[in-house]
């Protein structure tokens, strides 16, 4: 029985700028016996490059759709962009259903592994018993979803997942305050009031979560223009961290 395995999605521009160098990390840095699928969201197999590649609209029963529905409507910032980060969700939601794991491991495109993961690691950091998420939560705001684990053993991982799913294909995150998979995830776990383990130590008290965090001693997350510069800057570090990395 596979006790972990890994999903990401970028797009063509993504595979390019940071999708490449986030799969060179993970099989240098990550145990064997944890698998990476990528979910292609414009690319081909001709790509492919190392890790297991499915085609993200054809995996997805509902992603087209919802994108055909949607991607017309306009939007203030990312925050609102739903169609944006649909594909995140979509590829989460095929993956937790089709990947036999017993955890199933989320990590954004822009996550670049810099030093050794074990799977005594990844043990501690799995959610487990009644816990179905292990994730990034910030103290005021929603959780930073470049990293999160599921629980695949969880007595009700389907039917959570299904009420996540739901909120796509029903059009009901516009419903909500914000759009993006981040929040709508969070607002699933929040009303089904399941367990959620935290990943963020002293890191919750920051917008940078993962690299404030536990997890920054083996990943650095490229968000936003940092995908460009190819790392975090050292300004985001609120404390030094001892890591040879970040040095």
């Amino acid at each position: 029985m596979t006790r972990f395995a890994a999903i990401s999605t970028f797009n063509r521009g993504g595979l390019e700028l940071y999708g490449r160098r986030m799969v060179r990390s993970f099989h240098e840095h990550w145990p064997r016996e944890v698998s990476l699928r990528v979910y292609s969201e414009g690319w081909d197999a001709l790509d492919c490059f190392g890790p297991e590649i499915v085609d993200l609209a054809s995996a997805s029963p509902w992603l087209n759709a919802f994108k055909a529905r949607n991607r017309h409507k306009k939007f203030r910032n990312f925050r609102w962009d739903a169609v944006r980060f649909s594909h995140k969700a979509a590829a989460v939601c095929h993956a937790a259903r089709a990947i036999d794991a017993d955890v199933l491991i989320w990590l954004d495109g822009d996550i670049f592994t810099h030093s050794p993961v074990a799977i005594a690691d990844l043990d501690a950091l799995a959610p487990v018993g009644d816990e179905w998420i292990s994730w990034l939560d910030r103290a005021s705001m929603y959780p930073e979803c470049g990293f999160y684990m599921l629980n695949r053993r969880h007595e009700n991982h389907l039917g959570l997942l299904s009420a996540f799913e739901a909120m796509y294909v029903d059009d009901a995150l516009y419903g909500l305050s914000e759009y993006h998979d981040s929040y709508v995830l969070q607002q699933v776990v929040e009303h089904a009031g399941a367990a959620a383990k935290s990943l963020s130590g002293p890191g919750r008290a920051t917008t940078h979560p993962l690299i404030n965090g536990p997890l920054g001693q083996w990943f650095d997350h490229l968000k936003g223009t940092r995908k460009r510069e190819q790392r975090s800057r050292r300004s985001d570090l609120k404390a030094p961290r001892p890591e040879r990395y970040w040095r």
